[in-house]
């Protein structure tokens, strides 16, 4: 391993090209055992955490409260029935999986015309379970939530599955994948 000339900023190991393929893991890998490093070399996977022509990446902090605090504001942009504040929430790259739509949406056109029609129903999401993971710059919140929907007179609740993973980009947190389905019955 070549050290580098870099000075250390409170304990942050800098990570060069020619560091041992075992030993070159991602800041966010800190969060993982040894047996699910998210980076490496030698193979043809790309890093999903990091940037490959990245040395050095400053992680933003994540936490549990975060992830709660990020659903909150989702959750409260539903309620303003406002298709385009809810969308502002998603990376320009972010990808939706929703939960009434067989139809995976890809762009900020195609998820704001889905929470237009979704909207409708007055969704309210509240979190069942959750089980947080984080890593640098980027942190996944999945779990079961409840969601009650109006339909004309009718008010119901539909128990799904969901995954939102979010991203710190430019100092701001976006959902960059959002999977939601409705829970299976037995």
């Amino acid at each position: 391993m070549t050290t580098s000339s870099r000075p250390r900023i409170s304990g942050t190991q800098f990570i060069t090209a020619d560091t041992a393929p075992r030993a070159r893991l991602s800041l966010g890998a800190s969060h993982r055992d040894p047996h699910h490093p998210v980076t490496g070399t030698g193979s043809a996977v790309e890093a999903i955490d990091v940037p490959a022509d990245e040395s050095c990446m400053v992680c933003a902090p994540a936490t549990r409260r975060l992830a709660e605090e990020l659903f909150d504001e989702w959750n409260d942009a539903l309620q303003t029935g406002d298709a385009h504040r809810v969308t502002a929430l998603y990376a320009e790259d972010g990808v939706l999986l929703p939960t009434v739509s067989n139809v995976p949406r890809t762009n900020h056109a195609e998820i704001q015309d889905y929470f237009e029609h979704f909207l409708e129903k007055k969704p309210v999401g509240t979190i069942n379970t959750r089980n947080v993971k984080l890593g640098c710059n980027k942190l996944t919140d999945a779990g079961t939530y409840t969601f009650r929907v109006t339909d004309g007179d009718e008010t119901r609740d539909v128990p799904a599955r969901y995954t939102f993973v979010w991203e710190n980009r430019d100092g701001r947190w976006l959902i960059v994948h959002h999977h939601s389905s409705v829970m299976p019955t037995e």
